[in-house]
């Protein structure tokens, strides 16, 4: 029997597109599956929709994304997961051909992720690339949507549930890298990804506080970057929101930071 995917669908308020998002995991063409959609405590009618279908529904206190995520990963019962937000939609063969490239990669490979393709108020292809450590600590390369290894995701403790809103993607690969994993790229769109105005991007804060905790985890490769390419988070660096929350914390960071440069052969 094919190894069964879990399709985790996570879902704040956002009830006028997760009919879409749900129909999409169901039309997969990967049959062995399971379709989950965890609610962050919705205030429209999100509930009432993931109802109507055959899945399974989890409803939790407002929480943040990847706690939302972590919850639903202990609750999911397939060997594989992908994740995916609720105005989004998967291709219907995104798990499949996802499910092709992970299980015939080699042992260090964590997790399987493709191209992605934007509709709505903005149209083009985001610019996913084969794996490269030096690139990914530069900036977050890998789509949105990734088949990843339930076991492996498990085994480095899920999402870090300090990143509620932003980045919770980027520093999930990088610390995964860490351990010694590293992704594999298969070059066509498994996601559509929504352009609309409530999308989340984040304000200068959020984005500002998410950039000094990757600087924390990962100083070794994050600075680097910024010390090189300054105006790319130059409007946090203005407002001194880096240097004071950077600031804070100490050795563990800088042993983390280490492990990511000797890895990628700084």
């Amino acid at each position: 029997m094919p190894p069964l995917v879990s399709i985790i669908i996570t879902n704040y308020n956002y009830g006028r597109f997760l009919g879409e998002a749900i129909e999409s995991a169901l039309a997969q063409t990967w049959q062995h599956k399971e379709v989950i959609v965890l609610d962050d405590e919705s205030r429209d009618d999100s509930l009432e929709i993931a109802c109507r279908y055959p899945i399974t529904v989890i409803a939790q206190k407002n929480s943040g994304l990847s706690l939302a995520r972590n919850n639903a990963l202990t609750q999911a019962h397939g060997d594989y997961v992908i994740f995916v937000d609720a105005d989004d939609r998967l291709v219907a063969t995104a798990v499949e051909r996802l499910m092709t490239g992970l299980v015939n990669a080699p042992a260090g490979v964590a997790y399987a992720y493709g191209q992605m393709r934007y509709f709505g108020e903005r149209d083009g292809i985001f610019a996913s690339a084969p794996f490269d450590a030096r690139r990914l600590a530069r900036a977050n390369f890998i789509c949105a949507t990734t088949l990843l290894r339930k076991d492996i995701l498990l085994g480095v403790g899920g999402y870090d549930n300090a990143f509620r809103k932003l980045r919770e993607d980027w520093e999930l690969y990088l610390r995964l890298y860490t351990k010694g994993y590293e992704g594999i790229f298969v070059p066509e769109v498994v996601l559509e990804n929504r352009k609309h105005k409530g999308a989340t991007v984040g304000t200068s804060p959020i984005k500002a506080h998410s950039i000094a905790m990757l600087l924390r985890l990962y100083p070794g490769l994050m600075w680097k970057h910024l010390l090189k390419h300054p105006w790319r988070y130059g409007s946090q660096l203005l407002f001194g929101k880096l240097g004071e929350e950077v600031g804070q914390y100490g050795d563990r960071a800088t042993e983390s930071g280490l492990k990511v440069l000797q890895r990628a052969g700084e």
